[in-house]
Protein backbone atom coordinates (compact mmCIF):
# COMPACT_ATOMS: atom_id res chain seq x y z
CA UNK A 1 0.00 0.00 0.00
CA UNK A 2 1.25 3.43 -0.95
CA UNK A 3 0.72 4.93 2.51
CA UNK A 4 2.83 2.16 4.04
CA UNK A 5 5.86 2.59 1.83
CA UNK A 6 8.38 5.34 1.19
CA UNK A 7 9.57 6.19 -2.25
CA UNK A 8 13.12 5.33 -3.28
CA UNK A 9 13.80 9.01 -4.02
CA UNK A 10 14.28 9.61 -0.28
CA UNK A 11 17.29 11.69 0.77
CA UNK A 12 19.72 8.74 1.17
CA UNK A 13 18.75 7.27 -2.21
CA UNK A 14 19.01 10.66 -3.94
CA UNK A 15 22.45 11.14 -2.41
CA UNK A 16 23.44 7.62 -3.48
CA UNK A 17 22.45 8.32 -7.10
CA UNK A 18 24.54 11.49 -7.04
CA UNK A 19 27.56 9.65 -5.64
CA UNK A 20 27.31 6.86 -8.23
CA UNK A 21 27.22 9.41 -11.05
CA UNK A 22 30.26 11.32 -9.83
CA UNK A 23 32.50 8.83 -7.98
CA UNK A 24 35.72 8.32 -9.96
CA UNK A 25 36.71 5.14 -8.14
CA UNK A 26 35.33 2.24 -6.13
CA UNK A 27 36.78 -0.55 -4.00
CA UNK A 28 36.08 -4.17 -4.90
CA UNK A 29 36.16 -6.68 -2.05
CA UNK A 30 36.01 -10.38 -2.86
CA UNK A 31 34.24 -12.65 -0.39
CA UNK A 32 37.51 -14.47 0.26
CA UNK A 33 39.14 -11.30 1.59
CA UNK A 34 41.03 -9.94 -1.43
CA UNK A 35 40.43 -6.20 -1.91
CA UNK A 36 41.34 -3.83 -4.73
CA UNK A 37 41.04 -0.12 -4.05
CA UNK A 38 40.72 2.72 -6.54
CA UNK A 39 39.16 0.81 -9.44
CA UNK A 40 37.57 2.87 -12.18
CA UNK A 41 34.10 1.71 -13.13
CA UNK A 42 31.12 2.32 -15.39
CA UNK A 43 27.92 0.48 -16.33
CA UNK A 44 26.80 -1.44 -19.39
CA UNK A 45 23.71 -3.34 -20.51
CA UNK A 46 23.13 -5.99 -23.15
CA UNK A 47 19.90 -4.21 -24.07
CA UNK A 48 18.54 -0.77 -23.26
CA UNK A 49 17.10 -0.72 -19.76
CA UNK A 50 14.88 2.08 -18.55
CA UNK A 51 15.46 3.59 -15.12
CA UNK A 52 13.40 1.69 -12.60
CA UNK A 53 11.30 3.55 -10.02
CA UNK A 54 11.11 1.39 -6.94
CA UNK A 55 9.83 1.52 -3.40
CA UNK A 56 11.85 0.83 -0.27
CA UNK A 57 9.80 -1.03 2.37
CA UNK A 58 9.32 0.77 5.66
CA UNK A 59 10.57 -2.31 7.49
CA UNK A 60 13.91 -2.31 5.68
CA UNK A 61 16.73 -2.61 8.25
CA UNK A 62 17.98 0.77 9.49
CA UNK A 63 20.49 1.99 12.02
CA UNK A 64 23.85 0.48 13.03
CA UNK A 65 24.82 -2.70 11.22
CA UNK A 66 27.35 -5.47 11.71
CA UNK A 67 29.08 -7.80 9.27
CA UNK A 68 28.46 -11.37 10.47
CA UNK A 69 28.64 -14.63 8.56
CA UNK A 70 25.96 -15.13 5.90
CA UNK A 71 22.62 -16.31 7.23
CA UNK A 72 19.85 -18.28 5.61
CA UNK A 73 17.92 -16.30 2.97
CA UNK A 74 20.89 -13.94 2.68
CA UNK A 75 23.15 -14.37 -0.33
CA UNK A 76 26.92 -14.87 0.16
CA UNK A 77 27.53 -11.48 -1.46
CA UNK A 78 25.39 -9.64 1.06
CA UNK A 79 27.20 -6.60 2.53
CA UNK A 80 25.36 -6.82 5.87
CA UNK A 81 23.13 -9.12 7.81
CA UNK A 82 19.48 -8.54 7.17
CA UNK A 83 16.44 -9.80 5.37
CA UNK A 84 14.85 -8.87 2.10
CA UNK A 85 11.11 -8.39 2.30
CA UNK A 86 8.76 -10.68 0.29
CA UNK A 87 7.92 -7.75 -1.97
CA UNK A 88 11.59 -7.27 -2.79
CA UNK A 89 12.03 -11.00 -3.47
CA UNK A 90 9.10 -11.00 -5.91
CA UNK A 91 10.56 -7.99 -7.70
CA UNK A 92 13.92 -9.73 -7.91
CA UNK A 93 12.36 -12.78 -9.56
CA UNK A 94 10.58 -10.57 -12.08
CA UNK A 95 13.84 -8.79 -12.89
CA UNK A 96 15.70 -12.06 -13.37
CA UNK A 97 13.23 -13.20 -16.02
CA UNK A 98 12.92 -9.81 -17.74
CA UNK A 99 15.21 -7.72 -19.97
CA UNK A 100 18.96 -7.52 -19.42
CA UNK A 101 19.88 -5.47 -16.39
CA UNK A 102 22.80 -3.09 -15.91
CA UNK A 103 26.14 -4.61 -15.02
CA UNK A 104 29.17 -2.81 -13.65
CA UNK A 105 32.38 -2.84 -15.69
CA UNK A 106 35.62 -2.37 -13.76
CA UNK A 107 39.12 -1.67 -15.00
CA UNK A 108 41.43 -3.72 -12.77
CA UNK A 109 45.11 -4.62 -12.73
CA UNK A 110 45.61 -7.94 -14.49
CA UNK A 111 47.40 -9.23 -11.39
CA UNK A 112 44.13 -8.80 -9.47
CA UNK A 113 41.90 -10.08 -12.28
CA UNK A 114 43.92 -13.28 -12.57
CA UNK A 115 42.93 -14.07 -8.98
CA UNK A 116 39.33 -14.55 -10.14
CA UNK A 117 40.43 -17.72 -11.95
CA UNK A 118 37.81 -17.14 -14.63
CA UNK A 119 34.79 -17.86 -12.40
CA UNK A 120 32.01 -15.87 -10.76
CA UNK A 121 33.02 -14.82 -7.26
CA UNK A 122 30.88 -13.13 -4.62
CA UNK A 123 32.00 -9.54 -4.20
CA UNK A 124 31.10 -6.08 -2.97
CA UNK A 125 31.65 -2.82 -4.81
CA UNK A 126 32.00 -0.06 -2.22
CA UNK A 127 31.56 3.65 -2.91
CA UNK A 128 31.80 6.28 -0.21
CA UNK A 129 31.99 10.05 -0.05
CA UNK A 130 30.22 13.37 0.00
CA UNK A 131 27.40 13.39 -2.54
CA UNK A 132 27.69 16.25 -5.05
CA UNK A 133 24.88 18.77 -4.86
CA UNK A 134 23.69 18.09 -1.32
CA UNK A 135 27.07 17.53 0.33
CA UNK A 136 25.64 14.66 2.39
CA UNK A 137 27.94 11.80 3.36
CA UNK A 138 26.74 8.52 1.87
CA UNK A 139 28.10 5.07 1.14
CA UNK A 140 26.81 2.48 -1.31
CA UNK A 141 27.77 -1.20 -1.19
CA UNK A 142 26.65 -3.23 -4.20
CA UNK A 143 26.70 -6.99 -3.60
CA UNK A 144 26.86 -9.45 -6.45
CA UNK A 145 29.16 -11.66 -8.51
CA UNK A 146 32.22 -10.58 -10.45
CA UNK A 147 34.08 -12.35 -13.24
CA UNK A 148 36.47 -11.41 -16.05
CA UNK A 149 34.86 -9.89 -19.12
CA UNK A 150 35.55 -12.17 -22.12
CA UNK A 151 38.44 -10.80 -24.16
CA UNK A 152 36.40 -10.70 -27.36
CA UNK A 153 34.09 -8.16 -25.70
CA UNK A 154 36.92 -5.82 -24.68
CA UNK A 155 37.04 -3.60 -27.80
CA UNK A 156 33.38 -2.58 -27.65
CA UNK A 157 33.43 -2.36 -23.85
CA UNK A 158 36.52 -0.15 -23.91
CA UNK A 159 34.77 2.34 -26.17
CA UNK A 160 31.87 2.63 -23.77
CA UNK A 161 34.19 2.71 -20.76
CA UNK A 162 36.17 5.62 -22.23
CA UNK A 163 33.07 7.83 -22.13
CA UNK A 164 33.36 7.93 -18.34
CA UNK A 165 37.12 7.31 -18.07
CA UNK A 166 39.12 8.43 -21.15
CA UNK A 167 42.31 6.79 -19.90
CA UNK A 168 45.26 5.49 -21.89
CA UNK A 169 45.21 2.40 -19.66
CA UNK A 170 42.46 1.06 -21.94
CA UNK A 171 45.12 0.70 -24.63
CA UNK A 172 46.95 -1.74 -22.39
CA UNK A 173 44.13 -4.26 -22.00
CA UNK A 174 45.40 -7.81 -21.86
CA UNK A 175 48.76 -6.75 -20.45
CA UNK A 176 48.75 -4.56 -17.34
CA UNK A 177 44.98 -4.07 -17.25
CA UNK A 178 41.85 -6.20 -17.60
CA UNK A 179 38.11 -5.57 -17.65
CA UNK A 180 35.83 -7.23 -15.12
CA UNK A 181 32.05 -7.40 -15.10
CA UNK A 182 29.85 -7.51 -12.02
CA UNK A 183 26.24 -8.65 -11.83
CA UNK A 184 24.35 -6.75 -9.13
CA UNK A 185 22.23 -8.73 -6.67
CA UNK A 186 21.60 -6.24 -3.84
CA UNK A 187 22.81 -3.03 -2.25
CA UNK A 188 23.09 -1.24 1.06
CA UNK A 189 22.84 2.55 1.17
CA UNK A 190 24.06 4.22 4.35
CA UNK A 191 23.88 7.84 5.38
CA UNK A 192 24.46 9.58 8.70
CA UNK A 193 20.88 8.78 9.73
CA UNK A 194 19.78 5.69 7.82
CA UNK A 195 20.82 2.29 6.51
CA UNK A 196 18.66 0.94 3.68
CA UNK A 197 18.86 -2.66 2.51
CA UNK A 198 17.82 -3.01 -1.16
CA UNK A 199 16.93 -6.26 -2.91
CA UNK A 200 17.78 -7.02 -6.52
CA UNK A 201 15.08 -4.94 -8.20
CA UNK A 202 15.73 -1.87 -6.04
CA UNK A 203 19.52 -2.18 -6.38
CA UNK A 204 19.30 -2.50 -10.15
CA UNK A 205 16.87 0.42 -10.25
CA UNK A 206 19.30 2.54 -8.24
CA UNK A 207 22.16 1.69 -10.58
CA UNK A 208 20.10 2.24 -13.74
CA UNK A 209 18.69 5.61 -12.64
CA UNK A 210 22.07 6.82 -11.36
CA UNK A 211 23.96 5.76 -14.48
CA UNK A 212 21.60 7.54 -16.84
CA UNK A 213 23.78 10.63 -16.80
CA UNK A 214 27.19 9.32 -15.80
CA UNK A 215 30.00 11.64 -16.86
Amino acid sequence: MTDQRRRADSAPITAARSLIRAAPYGSLALWGGLVAHGLRFTTATATATAAVDVDVPLDAPTGPVAVPRPQSRVSPAHPVSGRVSPAEESSAEATASGPAVPRVLLLAPTSFASGLRGGDLAARLNLCGSAPGCGCWVSVAFGGWVCPLPADAWPAAAVGFSVRHPTADLLDLGAAWSLLQMEIAEAVVRSAHACLLLGTAAAVGLLASASGSCP
